[in-house]
């Protein structure tokens, strides 16, 4: 009811509420085409942030840190500190001894089309340390191979994650000479080569 001064109230017709309801569909429906097709590869390459490992409990806490809080009375073993790579293994050591070769990973590297490595084409003698640092905030790796698809990815050489700010090192004493792509396994399209002479 309305008097005089008042204006009726205007319902939507089932025409309109059609139309509303096909946008949402649509809309719907170009999303999930978008998402369906990249989701094994958002699954296998997962934004940096998803990464990170958080830092373990303050100094003398003892039990697990949780998202809900501390477990008393569990623990966790501590890692075996290492020196260097495990024998046998292509695996870098952290950063020890003077520096190698430098290998820079630029500010701003993970932004697609940016430039990734410095410098682009690496050239070593046979059995140069190779002192890579990450200078961007996100975290990056140097690992053989032309991408993940690759089967020879990581057989050379793999950083690991190198933190932002953080420096690891890869020794070549058992690479033969020739060329050796390598990309970033945390954003493949990060790429260089490394000469080995």
């Amino acid at each position: 009811m309305t008097t005089h001064d008042e204006s009726p109230i205007i319902r939507t017709s089932s025409r309109r509420m059609a139309q509303g309801i096909a946008i949402v569909v649509i809309l719907t429906a170009v999303g999930a085409g978008i998402l369906i097709p990249s989701w094994k590869q958002m699954a296998t390459h997962p934004p940096a942030a998803s990464l990170i490992q958080p830092e373990g409990p303050p100094e003398g806490q003892t039990g697990i840190q949780t998202s809900i809080g501390t477990i008393e009375g569990v623990s966790k073993p501590k890692p075996a500190e290492t020196t260097g790579p495990a024998a046998g293994s292509n695996a870098p050591a952290a950063s020890t001894g003077p520096p190698g070769t430098p290998l820079t990973i630029l500010q701003g590297a993970s932004v697609q089309g940016s430039p990734s490595y410095d410098p682009a084409t690496l050239t070593i003698k046979k059995g140069d340390k190779i002192t890579v640092t990450n200078k961007d905030n996100v975290p990056h790796t140097v690992t053989s191979g032309t991408g993940p698809q690759d089967p020879t990815s990581a057989k050379s050489f793999d950083t690991s994650i190198i933190e932002g700010g953080k420096s690891a090192d890869i020794t070549t004493e058992k690479l033969a000479p020739g060329d050796f792509p390598y990309y970033c396994s945390v954003h493949p399209y990060m790429t260089g080569k490394l000469v080995v002479q």
